[in-house]
């Protein structure tokens, strides 16, 4: 399905409208997902949104999809696509960063526990374990 909504809006030129003008499909990627201003993915969905409702509203008894229905759809299909993604590069990110941390603290743990053992080797125990180091 992906490939498909793909396929049609570069066959159809598909232009997304932002806070910064019409952009690409290639430039949506670049949308961040959120932002203090306007130019968001979120705003770009709405915007999409709010064009589709008005299109519907255009007649109760004409139910036949438009070209323009069609359109507004793969539209709004594909800037949820590239938040779905985006979302979860967010969250594989997030569940790195943790991990990282989370792999520095049982280092840091491992490390004591390895230093309290060598402090309860005794004198004579530390110095051949030295003496084992030297060339």
């Amino acid at each position: 399905m992906a490939t498909d909504i793909f396929e049609y809006a570069t066959r159809n030129k598909i232009r997304f409208a932002s806070a910064r003008g019409e952009l690409s499909i290639e430039q949506l990627w670049d949308v961040p997902l959120r932002s203090k201003d306007d130019f968001n993915l979120n705003t770009v969905a709405q915007t999409v949104n709010r064009a589709m409702k008005a299109a519907s509203e255009e007649s109760f008894v004409e139910t036949a999809r438009t070209a323009l229905h069609v359109k507004l759809e793969t539209t709004l299909e594909i800037v949820k696509h590239v938040i779905g993604v985006r979302l979860a590069e967010e969250e594989a990110a997030k569940k790195r960063a943790e991990n990282k941390a989370d792999k520095e603290r049982l280092l840091a743990i491992l490390a004591e526990k390895q230093a309290g053992k060598l402090s309860e080797l005794s004198e004579k125990e530390l110095q051949k374990r030295i003496a084992a180091l030297e060339p």
